[in-house]
């Protein structure tokens, strides 16, 4: 990672420690490194200001709400991104379908061999006795 006084405005405001200073500038511990580095680096004060801006345009950046033919509109391409990969895809979508029913099978299975092994068990048992 490079020191703060090699990163351009940009690579500043994606910092976490500046954009916390830029956004509670009332933290002492935060505000007092940044105040005593811009005094030990004072070419970086346009570079400082520049990253500020950055950071305080996109902390006030609020996405507008979509219309409901926008959402429908993403939605269907969505869906449609789906189906084409499910087209592409042919083998990928029946072997899980098979391996479903594998499974389901082997469950039946399973449940069937536990009762004839319960009836084997009753019947050899209750005959001894």
């Amino acid at each position: 990672m490079k020191p703060f006084s090699e990163l351009s405005a940009e690579e500043l405001a994606m910092e976490n420690l500046f954009i916390r200073w830029v956004r509670f500038p009332d933290d002492p511990p935060i505000r007092s490194f940044w105040e005593n580095w811009i005094l030990k680096y004072p070419a970086m004060r346009e570079t400082v200001a520049n990253a500020r801006e950055i950071v305080l345009t996109a902390s006030d950046w609020k996405p507008e709400m979509l219309s409901g033919q926008e959402v429908n509109s993403i939605w269907d391409r969505i869906i449609n991104s789906l189906d084409i990969r499910a087209e592409r895809e042919p083998g990928e979508a029946s072997s899980g379908l098979l391996r479903s029913r594998l499974n389901t099978k082997s469950i039946i299975l399973g449940i069937i061999s536990m009762a004839v092994l319960m009836m084997l068990y009753f019947f050899l048992f209750s005959s001894t006795r």
